[in-house]
C-alpha cells in the first residue's frame, strides 16, 4: 500500500474530500476548508492510502505531546470489509510504535437507532488492539468513546487540548466529559 502525505502533494484532496464528506455526518466533521486548511499545519498530517493506483482511503492525525490522535479514519466504500481498514491503522502502528495513538468513536448504545453500525465500528478498533480509554465525550451533541494504544490513558484534559490544537481555542465550550 502506497501512502501520501497532503503537504506532499495536494492533488490528493480529489480523492479525499468525497470521501470525508460521505463517510462522516455533518454534526461531525468541520467544513472541508477547514479540514484541508488545518493539515498544512505541523501539528496534524492528512495522509491518503493507495493500492497500486487506487484510493483506498485516508486518515488525518494530531500529535500532542507523546500522543497520535486519529482524528479522521475512512475507507472508500467500495473497499470497506477487505482488510484496509487494519491496514491502514497497522502502518499508523508501526510509524508511532513509541506513542500513545488515540481515537474515538460513537458511543454505542440501544439507544441509537443505528446502535449496530456503532458495535461493529467498537469491535473493529478493538480487533485492531485498541482497549477502553474511559474518557466519554460530547462533542457539540454527538457522544463518543475514546480507545487507546500505547503506554497509558489519555486524560479527558488532554483530549481537549487536543481538539482545541485541531480547530481553535472557540471549540472549547462544546467538549464535555460524559459520564
Amino acid at each position: 500500500m502506497r501512502t501520501i502525505k497532503y503537504k506532499d502533494n495536494k492533488r490528493i484532496k480529489k480523492d479525499v474530500k468525497p470521501l470525508f464528506i460521505s463517510a462522516f455526518p455533518k454534526e461531525e466533521r468541520p467544513p472541508a476548508f477547514i479540514f484541508f486548511k488545518n493539515a498544512n499545519r505541523d501539528t496534524q498530517d492528512l495522509y491518503a492510502y493507495y493500492d497500486n493506483d487506487e484510493f483506498i482511503g485516508f486518515a488525518s492525525l494530531t500529535y500532542y505531546k507523546d500522543i497520535v490522535y486519529i482524528f479522521f479514519l475512512a475507507v472508500s466504500e467500495n473497499k470497506r470489509n477487505q482488510g484496509y481498514g487494519s491496514k491502514i491503522l497497522n502502518l499508523i502502528k508501526e510509524e508511532y510504535k513509541d506513542k500513545v495513538i488515540l481515537l474515538c468513536y460513537e458511543e454505542v448504545d440501544d439507544k441509537y437507532p443505528d446502535n449496530e453500525m456503532r458495535i461493529k465500528r467498537k469491535n473493529f478498533y478493538r480487533k485492531n488492539g485498541f482497549i477502553d480509554n474511559g474518557v466519554k465525550t460530547n462533542e457539540f451533541g454527538v457522544i463518543f468513546e475514546t480507545g487507546y494504544i500505547g503506554s497509558h490513558k489519555v486524560s479527558f484534559e488532554d483530549y481537549v487540548e487536543i481538539f482545541i490544537l485541531s480547530f481553535s481555542e472557540y471549540c472549547r465550550p462544546y467538549i464535555k466529559k460524559e459520564n
